[in-house]
């Protein structure tokens, strides 16, 4: 059988044997096994067969396939031409397989570009009789089409173009061709295709025919499947078929008015698709065009502002009246025109301040003086003096509030302007200024403290104003930063009235704009405030404060930590308050913390801060420390600011600095003659600054010896609670960090960790229990030693079935966030760690609860130890297991542990809103648990087998108790509910009394949320 017959057999019951087929043709064809001439005469008698159709279509797709797996260079291009001109001689006299007659001369199209006059036959050929598309059902028919006039419009729009020219009835036909397509994968080429001819060719006498092609696809509606293979979404053809609206000026007849009507629309989809077209549209179109169309633009697009229906589409509607200004500020007098209705009107609903439309009227004025540095001097020229002599006749302060406002969103598009270019001219602008720096001033300043609104505006205005370059005098900048600076200083007014926050920020934008006046006017003014040595009823923190806030512009950063360390030194040499000492830490502490330090090159924080700020301090603390105990305080404050600086920098400065052998930073077994307390003072500093180091700067040796130190610590009985804390932490940030994973069990047992001695029987103690939990911290954090991670897993969960042991709430610890343990401290931090501790823990905990239903003590040991490690996981990692973990979180609910109920708790808010149907089944026992949590008074668990007392639930736990029973009715089917309305109703009247309000108001909400399936009855009935 020849090639194509067996193409014919398999093609209905094997696509891709007959694929192969083809292929095969291909290979022959390129090895010359196979002519052509013998392939075209083997396809004769099929494709020339009168009386079927499908076989004449099927021998198309055998040829087209065969062409597809041709290489190139192996069809001459006389072959190819013969080829085409077979294929479009064809088309002439038959369509059947239409898209398999475009998807061969693609193929031979890659194989050698066509000429001219052959790309123009193609073209024609297809408008003429394929034409329209629609006729063809199958859409891969009209793809392929499509796709090869994709072609002839990518690579041959000269030869096109001619064809359009030469013949005037050429684009009535092209246009028909696409005419009634619906596939988006088809309408994505179709309007890709004809924006060419939109673009590129004289369509004028077309224009209409055009624009209804496209616009009758507007508002696009497609919906995608969701196993849409292609990817194609309706934002996709949005984007597209804006274009080709935007294409051309000559739609502007056609587009704006249809444009304006589909506005109307009560969709708010439709209006968001409307104005984003006129957006493209104004983009596109010529000056000229958009001139002629301008009053009805403003007169609609006004009315989307002035009657705000969503905000967003107010924002399109500014946005695209912000275009259409830029678009006339190159003339003169289309932008006079157009700015003098805007103008008008604006200045109309000045006089009515503060209304809607006042506040409406702002928000254009700032959209449109944005557009443009000539289009906001015309505002400024046109609307700022009328504003001013509103508000400088006005005795109303409501009134001068909405003038300021408006006049703040006509500064705010200065500063956008000046922002986007330094050197834009502020001439204009700059002649209102000083009246509205005197408007401004005098609101902070003079009005009633009352006014709060009114103040506010005025503070943002200031900020503005300096925000603008150039504008004010070096003697009016100072009358501002002055201003904030009182206000900041001096004014005492808790709660309503404070404008403190709010003039602290702006001084912190003043910064930005004038550091100069930052560093002349408000650093001396705050140093001022901030005595060497305080007396005991001066309060200094509100100032610290605000001053260390500061810090976040880089331009005075240095400046604020530099006097805080002046004042510091002061405040020393004057035996200032020990709180006084430590606020001014804290604010330096802040200042590296939150502010903007300058970085080097690369991005790293100054080193030159440590040698500055860090060594200073660390010896001051050093000799504190040798003459004055319980220095922790301070010790923890100096580390964090060491670790901050520290922790960045490369391992050649941090060696330089190790390298000084700063023996007091960490108590190891060579300094036994150093005083314990002193050890005690500066120990949270040796956590931070070992937490700084990299680990290669520190030597094994070194790290063992003091593994053993701090092991010796730990389980000394004398160690107290904070002591011990710290000991622990560091132990785990060593083991964590410094010990090489291949070597870590041996170094650990050198130390004196050992798990067997940590917990036998006769050793055990809470300390070292304390020890083993620490340790196993580290290891699951690092997730580097696999084995000896579970070895202390499973030891410290068999320990839970110790009635006598007291271990269950150590759990949490294990997955708690820690400040030590983290990537900038270059500790080992293993991106599976929870995953991992969860597969280990989770499923031995819920088979244990199972098992221990005789022993009340050993279950609640388990629950609790569950639900800890729960706490810190995220929802998505439970979802598989929550089906197992539903029982023993209800269980949690019984116990006398308010830290154990509220992680589960937040499980089963997680659960009711996404997966309720989990907890359908146990509707009583979820209902009657959470009417017990919302109990501010000791509940008895009353189940069958188990009697005991609940301690007291917190306020927390009840609040998120009556957030899961508002969502029980919301949530669960109708008649699973119902029959407890009466009695959660009822229970609920005493939530309505709690002492807390939190409690109180989701109370109310649970509440309606129960009584609503009354109405719904209702509604049944």
């Amino acid at each position: 059988m020849s090639d194509i017959q067996l193409y014919l057999l398999e093609v209905d019951k094997d696509k891709q044997e007959a694929k192969n087929i083809a292929v095969q043709s291909g290979v022959k064809l390129r090895n010359r096994q196979l002519k052509l001439i013998d392939l075209i005469t083997s396809l004769q008698e099929y494709i020339n067969d009168k009386d079927d159709a499908a076989i004449r279509a099927k021998s198309v797709a055998y040829l087209a396939d065969v062409l597809e797996n041709v290489p190139s260079k192996v069809l001459s291009g006389q072959e190819r031409r013969l080829l085409s001109d077979f294929i479009l001689g064809r088309i002439e006299g038959d369509l059947e397989g239409i898209g398999h007659s475009a998807r061969a001369l693609i193929a031979l199209e890659a194989q050698g570009k066509w000429d001219a006059e052959t790309a123009k036959t193609v073209a024609r050929t297809f408008v003429d009789y394929a034409n329209p598309l629609k006729q063809f059902k199958l859409q891969t028919d009209r793809y392929a089409t499509i796709q090869l006039f994709d072609i002839l419009l990518s690579k041959y729009r000269t030869p096109l173009k001619e064809l359009h020219d030469a013949d005037p009835e050429f684009m009535a036909a092209f246009v028909a061709l696409f005419e009634g397509e619906k596939d988006p994968r088809n309408l994505m080429l179709v309007f890709s295709i004809l924006q060419v001819p939109m673009t590129e060719w004289d369509i004028h006498a077309h224009a209409q025919d055009l624009f209804d092609a496209v616009f009758n696809y507007f508002p696009v509606t497609f919906k995608p499947p969701p196993d849409d293979p292609y990817g194609i979404t309706a934002q996709d053809l949005k984007d597209r078929l804006r274009d080709c609206i935007a294409a051309t000026s000559d739609f502007a007849a056609f587009s704006i008015p249809a444009l304006l009507d589909k506005l109307d629309s009560s969709s708010m989809n439709t209006k968001r698709d409307v104005l984003q077209a006129i957006q493209a549209c104004v983009v596109g179109y010529t000056p000229n065009t958009i001139n002629q169309y301008s009053v009805p633009l403003w007169d609609a697009l006004k009315f989307e502002i002035l009657n705000v229906q969503e905000n967003d589409l107010a924002e399109a509607s500014l946005q695209a009246l912000a275009l259409i200004a830029a678009k006339f500020a190159e003339n003169e007098g289309r932008l006079n025109t157009f700015l003098g209705t805007i103008i008008k009107e604006c200045n109309e609903h000045l006089e009515d301040a503060p209304t809607k439309q006042s506040q409406a009227a702002g928000l254009i004025l700032h959209a449109v003086a944005g557009s443009a540095p000539t289009v906001a001097d015309k505002i400024a020229k046109g609307v700022l003096p009328k504003l001013f002599t509103l508000h400088n006749s006005s005795e109303s302060l409501a009134k001068r509030r909405g003038l300021l406002e408006i006049f703040n969103e006509i500064a705010k598009a200065y500063v956008g302007l000046t922002l986007a270019a330094p050197s834009t001219n502020i001439d204009t602008f700059q002649e209102s200024a000083a009246e509205a720096l005197q408007a401004t001033l005098r609101a902070v300043q003079r009005a009633p403290k009352s006014e709060v609104s009114l103040r506010l505006t005025a503070v943002e205005g200031l900020a503005f104003l300096l925000a603008i370059p150039r504008l004010l005098t070096q003697d009016q900048t100072y009358q501002v930063v002055d201003a904030m600076t009182d206000v900041i200083l001096h004014e005492t007014i808790q709660g309503h009235g404070d404008i403190r926050p709010q003039s602290i920020q702006a001084l912190g934008e003043m910064a930005h704009t004038c550091p100069a006046a930052i560093r002349d006017r408000a650093i001396p003014a705050f140093m001022a405030e901030l005595p060497d040595a305080p007396d005991g009823n001066y309060a200094f923190s509100p100032v610290l404060e605000a001053f260390a806030q500061l810090s976040a512009e880089q331009q005075v950063f240095d400046t604020v930590v530099r006097r805080l360390k002046n004042k510091l030194g002061a405040a020393k040499h004057q035996n200032a308050s020990a709180s006084y000492q430590r606020a001014l830490l804290l604010a330096t502490l802040y200042a590296f913390t939150y502010g903007t330090p300058v970085r080097d090159e690369d991005g790293v924080i100054k080193s030159s801060y440590y040698t500055e700020y860090a060594e200073p301090l660390i010896r001051d603390l050093h000799e504190a420390a040798s003459v004055t105990p319980n220095m922790q305080d301070t010790a923890e404050i100096v580390g964090r600011i060491c670790n901050i600086i520290l922790r960045p920098q490369g391992v050649h400065f941090q060696n330089t600095i190790h390298n000084q052998h700063m023996f007091w930073t960490a108590p190891t077994e060579g300094h036994a003659d150093m005083a314990a307390p002193y050890l005690e003072s500066i120990a949270p500093l040796s956590l931070y600054y070992y937490a700084a180091l990299r680990p290669e700067v520190v030597e094994p040796t070194e790290i063992l010896s003091l593994l053993k130190t701090l092991t010796s610590e730990a389980t000394n009985e004398k160690s107290d609670g904070p002591r011990l804390h710290l000991i622990l932490r560091h132990l785990s940030l060593l083991i964590n960090k410094y010990i090489n994973p291949k070597t870590l069990q041996p170094t650990l047992e050198a130390a004196g960790i050992k798990l067997d001695t940590l917990l036998s029987s006769p050793t055990a103690t809470p300390t070292s229990t304390s020890l083993a939990f620490t340790t196993l911290k580290a290891l699951l954090i690092q997730g580097r030693s696999p084995a000896l991670t579970t070895t202390y897993l499973q030891a410290l969960l068999a320990l839970l079935s110790d009635p006598t042991a007291s271990i269950a709430q150590r759990f949490p610890a294990l997955l708690a966030e820690d400040d030590i343990l983290i990537k900038e401290n270059h500790c080992l931090v293993s991106g599976l760690y929870k995953q991992r501790t969860f597969n280990q823990t989770v499923p031995l905990l819920i088979a244990a609860v199972q098992q221990a239903s005789s022993d009340p003590q050993i279950k609640q040991n388990h629950l609790i130890a569950l639900s800890g490690i729960l706490k810190w996981l995220p929802y998505s990692m439970l979802q598989p297991s929550l089906s197992a973990l539903v029982p023993p979180l209800l269980q949690t609910l019984d116990l006398p542990a308010p830290d154990a109920k509220a992680p589960a708790l937040t499980i089963f808010e997680s659960v009711l809103m996404h997966e309720p149907s989990l907890v359908a089944e146990h509707t009583a026992s979820l209902i009657t648990r959470l009417l017990n949590s919302t109990t501010t008074t000791a509940a008895t668990n009353t189940t069958p087998g188990q009697t005991s007392v609940t301690a007291a639930n917190v306020a927390s736990v009840r609040a998120k108790a009556l957030q899961c029973l508002t969502l029980v009715p919301r949530q669960l089917k109708r008649e699973t509910v119902v029959p407890y309305r009466r009695q959660v109703v009822k229970k609920l009247m005493f939530c309505l009394d709690d002492g807390k309000r939190e409690v109180r108001a989701e109370a109310v909400r649970c509440r309606k949320a129960w009584l609503g399936l009354d109405e719904e009855e209702e509604d049944d009935d």
